[in-house]
């Protein structure tokens, strides 16, 4: 009789489709991976957890049928958490089934997900090396406080605190009695919009934001010679010894007159040395690159002090056009399209075989 394999439990958002989870070729991956590794991988949403019977109905990936299929599992001895939310029913939802699974000493998550951007920044603004790097930030609360803020810095960035992919972005510019808006709508189309009136922009603002709590940033000058903006994601991982390794870095391009550089924006990938060479010449490009690295080695140590386990960190880096660094965003659940589309077959790997490695890892702690 088999024993029973390992569990590695991937814990999605639910979806409304054929397939209810997305990413699914990144989760086949980590299933083939998982196998050669002796753990068996299967998807789940923490909805569809049956807390009587301890089990939960899931998705295994089959690769003799080349197809998904659905069926019981008992709650793995290990959790990849990948659930990301738009709405704030079903965050508490998942954060009522989160504590509950935490509370089982035989369960191990990966890693914690990190609170918002806001949260996040507090704890990196402890470090005094990271101090330099991070741009000025408060959280929106007036229209009076961003009024005044703009009359002293004429331009200021918005940004939902708990966003991504650039969504709900906005970068306001005051030109005299003008008020100029650029930046992305909550489903991530670009928006331009002109005010003559302060009254009637903050008006604008408040339908546009809602109740969503916001950032108010200092706004940098992203862009390269040519005036697309740019960014560098930097993904870092614990790999198989359960140490922090820098898995690959890449440049996320903009698309033509947009604020951010997010792949799902429309951005392109593009190879890291070869763009900051072109852009700032062999010199700095090297300057730029050790420095990022060097920010991307200290920050996990500095999060996971404060935070608790930590299993891969995105992190994105701006360069203003004087050639300062600044870091502008650190995802606990970091995607990897960007070196697929490098075709850079050794970071893509990579970031797939380290959750797997770093599985292993626990698993063999918990077992000793």
């Amino acid at each position: 009789m088999r024993t029973q394999r390992p569990l590695l439990g991937i814990m999605v958002t639910e979806l409304n489709s054929e397939l209810p989870f997305a990413s699914s070729s990144f989760y086949q991956s980590l299933t083939a991976h998982g196998a050669s590794k002796g753990i068996d991988v299967f998807v789940f949403s923490p909805n569809r957890i049956d807390w009587m019977q301890e089990r939960v109905r899931g998705y295994m990936y089959d690769p003799t049928q080349l197809a998904w299929i659905t069926k019981l599992f008992p709650l793995p001895s290990l959790i990849y958490d990948r659930c990301f939310f738009s709405k704030k029913r079903s965050y508490l939802t998942y954060q009522y089934h989160v504590r509950k699974l935490r509370e089982i000493p035989s369960i191990r998550f990966l890693g914690y997900g990190l609170g918002g951007k806001w949260e996040v920044g507090l704890i990196l603004q402890k470090d005094p090396v990271l101090l330099p790097y991070l741009p000025e930030t408060s959280r929106l609360r007036s229209g009076h406080q961003l009024e005044s803020w703009l009359q002293n810095h004429s331009d200021a960035f918005l940004k939902p605190q708990g966003g991504s992919q650039g969504k709900g972005a906005i970068h306001i510019h005051k030109e005299g009695p003008l008020f100029r808006l650029l930046g992305r709508d909550g489903r991530n189309h670009p928006l331009s919009e002109e005010f003559q009136e302060w009254s009637t922009c903050w008006q604008w603002l408040k339908q546009r934001i809602g109740s969503r709590p916001y950032l108010l940033q200092h706004y940098l000058q992203l862009h390269s010679m040519n005036g697309m903006s740019y960014d560098v994601r930097s993904l870092v991982q614990k790999n198989g010894r359960g140490n922090w390794e820098h898995t690959g870095m890449a440049v996320r391009v903009g698309k033509p007159g947009s604020i951010t550089s997010n792949l799902h924006g429309g951005g392109t990938a593009e190879d890291v040395s070869e763009y900051l060479t072109r852009e700032f010449g062999e010199m700095k490009s090297e300057q730029l690159i050790a420095t990022i690295a060097m920010l991307s080695k200290h920050i996990p140590s500095v999060l996971e002090s404060n935070h608790g386990r930590l299993a891969e960190l995105g992190i994105d880096f701006g360069i203003d056009t004087s050639g300062r660094v600044w870091i502008l965003e650190v995802n606990s659940k970091p995607g990897r399209t960007i070196f697929a589309r490098l075709h850079n077959e050794r970071a893509r790997s990579k970031s797939i075989a380290n959750p797997i490695h770093y599985a292993g890892f626990l698993l063999n702690k918990q077992l000793s």
